[in-house]
């Protein structure tokens, strides 16, 4: 909350002084001619692309701007000619105005970044938020967080007390087509039922968890990989038809991998994760 604070103070302060120092050329510019009209301007555009994208770029263009309209009203007055600025625009007012964009511009490149800190401060915090989240919302089971948590305590509680278990990923395919196809609402209520399913077919002791959009993982306690058949049956025969909100029936196919922890396995959690990933096959569970 602080940094907020200090973040929306520091962007009231140079908001402050960029609207200060607006006023400038504004008494200078406004009312006089064309040409300083035009300057005013320029200037407006260059502030507000700063705003839009950075110190950087609004710099480059300042200074480009700087150059290209000074050499001409230089070139112009060396030449005596006035047809694009009246002599009463001199090359020391010019020089004001230039010294004053580049005040404008450094003042908006520091709003602009303060703002992009800001929003990827936000950002991050709205990422941590629903990490720790700990329940996911459509199935009502635990997050990933949750879920290494809980794996490597079950990895320590079988090296202790020397049993096995089971971690199975299940991840749906085509679930972006699926949601571009049907909508939020259909993906929704595919998660409610694939959830449901998945409680009524494994044990209520074993572990259920969300992680990634598309893929879920089960911990299934005290198993062996002899019931793992079984096991795959029973999925099948649950997750293999869907029925949308119209009662149109559609069939899902998922990829599935598993693993078997044995007592004093020297992978750790996150290795063994990372083979499933890698090595999700399509031929344990065909729905």
């Amino acid at each position: 909350m602080r940094t907020t604070m200090n973040w929306n103070s520091a962007i009231f302060f140079y908001g402050t002084v960029l609207l200060l120092l607006l006023q400038i050329p504004s008494y200078y510019l406004l009312h006089r001619d064309v040409e300083s009209l035009l300057l005013y301007i320029f200037l407006i555009i260059l502030v507000i692309l700063t705003l839009w994208r950075g110190t950087v770029l609004g710099l480059i263009s300042s200074l480009l701007f700087i150059f290209i309209s000074g050499s001409t009203l230089l070139y112009i007055g060396m030449s005596k000619n006035t047809v694009f600025f009246s002599a009463s625009f001199s090359m020391q007012l010019f020089f004001v105005y230039g010294v004053v964009q580049l005040l404008l511009i450094l003042s908006a490149g520091k709003v602009h970044d303060l703002l992009f800190e800001q929003a990827n401060y936000l950002k991050q915090l709205q990422q941590d938020i629903k990490s720790y989240v700990a329940i996911d919302v459509e199935t009502g089971f635990d997050n990933e967080t949750r879920m290494r948590i809980s794996v490597n305590e079950e990895m320590r509680r079988s090296d202790r007390h020397k049993h096995t278990f089971v971690f199975i990923v299940l991840r749906l395919e085509n679930y972006e087509q699926f949601k571009k196809l049907y909508g939020t609402k259909e993906a929704q209520h595919l998660w409610q039922q694939l959830a449901q399913k998945i409680q009524q077919t494994v044990r209520q002791t074993d572990k259920k968890f969300r992680f990634r959009e598309n893929q879920i993982g089960l911990l299934l306690i005290d198993t062996t990989d002899e019931h793992i058949e079984v096991i795959f049956d029973k999925l099948d025969q649950a997750l293999k038809n869907h029925q949308l909100l119209n009662e149109k029936w559609i069939t899902l196919s998922y990829k599935t991998s598993y693993f078997t922890y044995s007592p004093l396995l020297e992978q750790s959690f996150d290795e063994l994760l990372t083979e499933l990933e890698r090595e999700m096959k399509t031929s344990a569970l065909q729905i």
